[in-house]
């Protein structure tokens, strides 16, 4: 069986993954990403006999973003080989061509909603006024969890890319939003997370 998780929504496909994951504890695993695969390391997994398991899953993120010369290999060999799970995991929305390199596959697609995307795209500086509303609509959605993980994402890229805050100010929210997660889950946040969350978001835009 071969299953895709794909979307931009990548914290959700994340739970997803996970939950499937759960299943395969009894099978011999081998887990890669896109930018470590090693067809070698692939091809001896997938052909060797297993003492301890009588079925294997592979499990390979990002997996169209291979690079071409060897995701062509790589979607051979494991065309080729029986008795396989391969689990594919991508972490934005794949186009119908490269959903049918495997047509037979369960595909899941987990996409942002609008407002949260302009929730996201408005986290730019002195854009108080147009944050605020987005942002209590995203909470009305129940989407707390996942803007949380995808702004600390996009702070944490900014840290080593381009971005329109000072990189102190960036630096600090983003450590302030993993000390906002640790109090929230270990029950040491004194607020509501809510509050909490907008407090480090307002500080950063003003």
């Amino acid at each position: 069986m071969i299953y895709i998780f794909h979307g931009d929504n990548q914290f959700d496909s994340r739970q997803a993954l996970n939950k499937l994951l759960e299943q395969y504890t009894q099978y011999d695993q081998l887990k890669t990403d896109s930018k470590n695969v090693d067809l070698d390391r692939v091809n001896l997994f997938l052909q060797s006999s297993s003492l301890f398991a009588e079925k294997k899953v592979l499990i390979i993120e990002n997996f169209f973003s291979t690079n071409k010369s060897i995701l062509d290999k790589l979607i051979k060999v494991v065309k080729n080989s029986n008795d396989i799970d391969l689990i594919i995991w991508q972490d934005k929305a794949l186009n119908a061509t490269q959903l049918k390199t495997f047509p037979q596959s369960k595909v899941q697609l987990f996409a942002l909603s609008n407002k949260l995307f302009g929730c996201l795209n408005a986290v730019r500086p002195k854009n108080l006024n147009g944050f605020i509303p987005l942002y209590k609509e995203v909470l009305k959605m129940g989407l707390y969890d996942l803007f949380l993980y995808l702004i600390k994402g996009n702070l944490r890229r900014q840290l080593t890319t381009y971005s329109k805050f000072d990189q102190t100010k960036v630096k600090n929210s983003y450590l302030q939003l993993i000390e906002l997660d640790y109090q929230n889950k270990s029950g040491q946040l004194s607020i509501p997370k809510e509050i909490a969350l907008e407090r480090i978001v307002m500080n950063l835009i003003k």
